[in-house]
């Protein structure tokens, strides 16, 4: 039996008058059963999808199974998440003897590099196929057609005939894992998944460049699993507090960047904390005498907040409010298991905004460090721009 296993993307069934990725494939393959791999934000489209796949032939009725795990809207863009759930997936069907082609053009970057990784990396038999896009060129500015009738798009698909151009291309030649390879790295480059882009580094061809982006990586991948400075930082003519602070707010600007927004809740307080910590031990160091004598105790932005009160701090309390009210939000979150709502991630941003006003208030150093991993990524992405 052949068997196509598939992520769902922006492109799937039908886009621009061409087949999506999934669509084309079981098109040139004809597969005898068609494994579909949805999110949340994609199950929906399962019934379009099914209709473009049936309207490929009269007398082609393969079987199209949508896999009962569904994966979470919030983990779409998270490599190692993405990578261990679809490894789990594939192996329910791989040691069937069955042939499998696995669709390397369909779903999140995260997506597509688990898929492409897993088939490299384990070994597994199977043809793994890109598809080409009908114009040579990206999808940006391209819009979807998913709220379109399907019954149209179907009508008008160009590729909806017995001569259509055949788009796919096979992972089979060196050139074109390393193309692959390189165009992932950049993908998760760009949206920050270091880790994951790492990994995809490790599977290329090594030249001078590539080790500048492996060495480069791998430091900031430790740094960030262990909460270190990366080394380019740590470089910088500024003060140990000053590199700590500067470093742990750029973390939680990397993190609200990645959308892990609920780490961000507890990092922005444990910030404040050693923010606040800091500046009454320069300004106010009695008020920590006594403490410090007792038996170790950390102290929490609760009683940060009774010494600046007692200091009559009126300005700074007002500034550390949104962080205060984060810390709030986050507590009744904890507590109830209840998912965070809008009203939270707003919070965040003014916390997370505050939090920068203070560090330019109190800390002297360049401002376009803030701006740390934007140039970070674009070194990066220089050395990963060659032909």
């Amino acid at each position: 039996m052949k068997i196509v296993i598939s992520t769902v993307g922006d492109t799937d069934p039908i886009r621009a008058f061409h087949d999506g990725s999934l669509l084309h494939i079981v098109r040139k393959y004809r597969p005898d059963k068609v494994i579909i791999l949805h999110s949340e934000r994609t199950v929906e489209r399962n019934d379009r999808i099914t209709q473009a796949i049936q309207s490929i032939s009269e007398d082609y009725h393969p079987e199209i199974f949508p896999h009962p795990s569904v994966f979470p809207n919030s983990e779409v863009f998270l490599f190692d998440v993405m990578y261990d759930q679809i490894w789990k997936i594939l192996q329910e069907y791989l040691n069937t003897g069955d042939e499998f082609i696995l669709n390397l053009s369909s779903g999140t970057p995260q997506m597509k590099a688990a898929l492409f990784i897993l088939n490299r990396l384990n070994d597994i038999n199977v043809r793994a196929v890109q598809v080409v896009n009908p114009t040579n060129s990206s999808n940006e500015g391209c819009g979807h057609d998913n709220e379109e009738d399907i019954d149209e798009l179907i009508e008008t698909n160009e590729d909806n005939r017995p001569d259509f151009v055949d788009r796919t291309v096979e992972d089979q030649s060196e050139k074109f894992k390393q193309s692959i390879l390189k165009r992932t790295a950049r993908t998760l480059i760009e949206n920050h998944d270091y880790k994951a882009a790492l990994k995809v580094i490790h599977q290329m061809a090594s030249t001078d460049q590539l080790k500048r982006v492996r060495e480069e990586l791998s430091n900031l991948v430790s740094s960030l699993d262990i909460q270190d400075v990366p080394k380019r930082l740590a470089k910088r003519k500024l003060g140990e507090t000053e590199k700590k602070v500067l470093n742990a707010y750029l973390t939680i600007d990397l993190q609200v960047k990645r959308g892990n927004v609920m780490e961000c809740f507890i990092r922005t307080k444990s910030l404040a904390e050693f923010m606040l910590e800091d500046y009454i031990q320069r300004h106010y160091p009695q008020e920590l005498q006594g403490i410090e004598e007792d038996e170790p105790k950390y102290l929490t932005i609760w009683d940060f907040r009774k010494i600046l009160k007692k200091r009559q701090e009126w300005k700074l309390l007002k500034q550390i409010k949104p962080i205060l009210d984060l810390n709030e939000s986050r507590n009744a979150v904890a507590h109830s298991l209840n998912p965070l709502k809008e009203e939270d991630v707003k919070l965040l941003r003014v916390a997370q905004k505050s939090l920068k006003d203070l560090i330019q208030d109190w800390y002297p150093f360049e401002r376009k460090l803030f701006a740390f991993y934007d140039d970070m990524n674009k070194l990066l992405l220089e050395d990963l721009s060659w032909d």
